[in-house]
């Protein structure tokens, strides 16, 4: 029987305050209907797919008059969108309950009910823990939600938020294995975007799937320890299957980006994954834009070809294994790329890097070594980030503490987003000098050839016009395009 009161998940428009648009299908939106639509009287507005203004979400909202109104942070960057959301809803419905989750509030959850909108904050996973915290709600059973894990919530005026006390990977299996659930989604907005992000896209429908959750890695840049702790959780092989299938089917999906954070852990799981799809005669290309490297070689890389991969994308970093080992704390040695570019290359597969500037601990020479790498190696395309921090980070820990930000230095405010400018200073560099750096080695090192042009013209997704129109822009804003 479904408990009383309407629950409403809301995704804003990320459009809104100028932003580019989101165009990755909301996961967290797909696991929250697996999870609630039997359970409640659930629904979904899709702000985002319907290309909402406020004054029609604040309609639409009142028309559906939910009892429960919930938001999943899927990004600090939009941060704003959010809490227009909240705002909106507390203006149509005043007396609804108002819930944020995601990774938002997950890392920032002090920060996000500064926000007098908001109720409760509920961290981490949904899994097992959001049905009995919304029945509380609907049920005005305070008393019960204070003992609860992972929430935080309002008392006489004082927000109070209880720690998580597990993480995914520590739940029962049976638990933790709720397969995505696309029936309360326009999927078709999501998936045909012809080629908007060359590393997660294709042109024509294309499907980004998440198989698995979690890095057991311990890179300093990065906040999935503080999000899901150091294990992984993977998905049953054939509800993967079952979801492309479903999504062939019934969408047309003719191609796949796996999202997953590290979807090669796991080498009998990756074969078996890759042999199904061969066998069951799929016919999809796919790509994979998180690849760990030390989990390749020739025999998997034959595999990934035979099965549909077309490209794939491997977070390299630096080009000091001093810098990898010692700054990053990454698993990687230098040694293991050429054979394995060498092999992309023999296989036809597309391999496109990662690199990362400007880390407290870097010397200038060793960003030089960074591009000389990349200029060296041979791979067909590659992206160079600036070190940005993360909320609870290590990174974040140790440039805040040797004064390496600005004094407003603020997670939320927009001018500190994006990774194609710096925001760390330190005796060895500054942001502008990393900004020029980057912006004309990517175009130096990229385009050194008609070839390589034309090459990266059709990996990007984009006709040889259009890439000339982003190189020039890229030098003229030294990289800052959004």
């Amino acid at each position: 029987m479904k408990e009383n009161g309407r629950i409403l998940l809301f995704i804003p428009n990320t459009r809104w305050y100028g932003k580019r648009p989101w165009f990755i299908i909301p996961h967290s939106a797909l696991i929250l209907t697996s999870i609630l639509k039997g359970e409640f009287d659930y629904h979904i507005l899709d702000a985002n797919a319907q290309n909402l203004d406020e004054r029609e979400c604040s309609e639409k909202i009142k028309a559906l008059n939910p009892a429960l109104f919930l938001v999943s942070g899927v990004s600090v960057e939009y941060f704003e969108q959010y809490h227009k959301a909240f705002e909106l809803a507390k203006g149509a419905c005043p007396g609804c309950t108002t819930v944020f989750g995601g990774i938002y509030p997950t890392i920032m959850g002090w920060e996000a009910m500064e926000d007098a909108n908001i109720d409760f904050v509920f961290l981490g996973y949904a899994e097992g823990r959001a049905v009995p915290f919304l029945a509380c709600l609907l049920k005005r059973d305070i008393e019960q939600i204070r003992e609860m894990e992972g929430v935080g919530y309002r008392d006489r005026g004082e927000v109070t938020i209880n720690p998580m006390a597990k993480f995914l990977y520590e739940l029962d299996t049976q638990e933790r294995a709720v397969k995505p659930d696309y029936s309360f989604l326009n999927v078709d907005f999501y998936l045909d975007q012809a080629g908007k992000e060359y590393n997660y896209s294709f042109p024509g429908k294309t499907a980004i799937l998440l198989t698995s959750y979690g890095c057991k890695y311990n890179c300093v840049f990065c906040a999935t320890r503080t999000l899901r702790g150091k294990g992984i959780v993977f998905r049953p092989m054939e509800d993967v299957l079952e979801e492309i299938e479903w999504l062939m089917a019934h969408h047309g999906v003719q191609h796949l980006s796996f999202l997953d954070e590290c979807f090669l852990a796991d080498r009998k799981r990756t074969e078996a994954i890759m042999t199904t799809i061969i066998q069951r005669n799929l016919n999809l290309t796919w790509k994979m834009p998180n690849v760990s490297a030390w989990h390749l070689d020739g025999a998997l890389l034959e595999l990934m070809k035979a099965s549909g991969c077309t490209m794939i994308c491997v977070s390299v970093e630096s080009g000091s294994d001093r810098v990898l080992h010692e700054v990053i704390h990454k698993p990687l040695r230098l040694e293991m790329f050429a054979p394995i570019i060498k092999k992309c290359h023999e296989l036809g597969i597309d391999i496109a890097a990662n690199f990362v500037i400007g880390l407290p601990g870097e010397t200038w020479d060793e960003i030089r070594q960074t591009f000389a790498f990349a200029d060296e190696s041979g791979f067909d395309l590659c992206s160079f980030h600036i070190a940005t921090p993360y909320p609870k980070t290590a990174l974040y820990a140790t440039a805040k503490k040797n004064g390496y930000l600005p004094n407003d230095f603020d997670f939320r405010n927009p001018k500190f987003f994006g990774t194609s400018q710096g925001f760390i200073t330190t005796e060895e560099f500054t942001p502008f000098e990393l900004m020029v750096l980057r912006a004309f080695e990517w175009d130096r090192i990229n385009f050194k050839n008609n070839a390589k042009t034309v090459k990266i013209a059709r990996m990007m997704n984009m006709t040889e016009d259009q890439l000339d129109v982003h190189r020039k822009q890229t030098r003229k804003k030294l990289g800052v395009h959004h």
